[in-house]
């Protein structure tokens, strides 16, 4: 995209966005975030089975019947996506489905995005233990029990690109 391009092109940000931009989210926003997370993942798993019955139906129409599946077995598979969902997207973006939407970004140490790991083992406690999300609304800092655990800051970030925190 040339400089012309760029100038011309209009973004739409929320009020206030220029003096959030950067700053600590807040337990409210985090929350949006974690709601609109879960339900990418719900819909991810709802296609998924779509899909598999869709294949057995072609597979022999006349015998088909809608696959039987234990709650275990979809409550195992739904925390698996998510686990998967959260860990590639921190890790290569710093954001979530739902994070894009709300415009936050997590950020490790050096505020870029977390590493791999960091975020493979940040995503798997925050769906085990989704209540450490909460701590962050007592914390002066705005971190939740998974930030404070993996040195992780969520960011108000409406750009693409990493910003640096604030304060």
């Amino acid at each position: 995209m040339s400089t012309t391009q760029r100038r011309h092109e209009v973004r739409v940000f929320p009020a206030g966005a220029a003096e959030r931009q950067g700053a600590r989210a807040g337990v409210a926003s985090r929350t949006v975030v974690m709601v609109i997370d879960a339900a990418y993942a719900a819909g991810l798993v709802a296609v998924g089975y779509a899909v598999w019955a869709g294949v057995r139906l072609l597979r022999g129409p006349r015998r088909f019947a809608w696959p039987e599946i234990g709650l275990e077995v979809i409550v195992t598979v739904a925390l698996l996506v998510a686990v998967s969902i959260l860990a590639s997207a921190w890790s290569s973006t710093g954001r979530s489905p739902g994070a894009r939407l709300m415009g936050l970004r997590v950020i490790g140490p050096g505020g870029t995005p977390p590493g791999f790991v960091r975020s493979l083992l940040r995503a798997l406690t925050c769906v085990m233990f989704p209540i450490g999300l909460f701590w962050s609304a007592f914390s002066a800092r705005n971190a939740s029990l998974q930030d404070l655990v993996f040195s992780t800051i969520v960011v108000y970030d409406w750009h693409e690109r990493t910003p640096a925190p604030a304060g």
